[in-house]
């Protein structure tokens, strides 16, 4: 599969998604709205990064196990080491913040 089928799409949805999603948080940050001195909205500025990169990763491993780069196994395998890392972070860094 050429470049342009395969990783152009890919490139432009992040690449212009990044730029209006960097955009958004920069307006929200400029307006007030996000305040970045409150634990709360630091966390939540975490968790929209972090969002973002995540779907980013996910959608480059099925990519690479689609076009035969990666097998299926092993995109499977990382998927499930992403997941339980992201899965950890979650628990043990805002599940405590949630029962405190």
């Amino acid at each position: 599969m050429p470049f342009s089928h395969a990783w152009l799409p890919y490139i432009y949805l992040y690449g212009v998604g990044g730029l209006l999603f960097g955009s958004g948080l920069l307006i929200t940050i400029k307006s007030g709205s996000l305040d970045l001195k409150r634990p709360g909205h630091k966390m939540w500025l975490k968790i929209l990064i972090f969002g973002f990169i995540w779907f980013m990763v996910m959608h480059a491993l099925w990519n690479l196990a689609a076009l035969e780069i990666l097998s299926l196994k092993v995109s499977l395998l990382i998927w499930i080491v992403f997941m339980v890392v992201s899965l950890g972070i979650g628990y043990f860094k805002l599940g405590k913040r949630a029962g405190a």
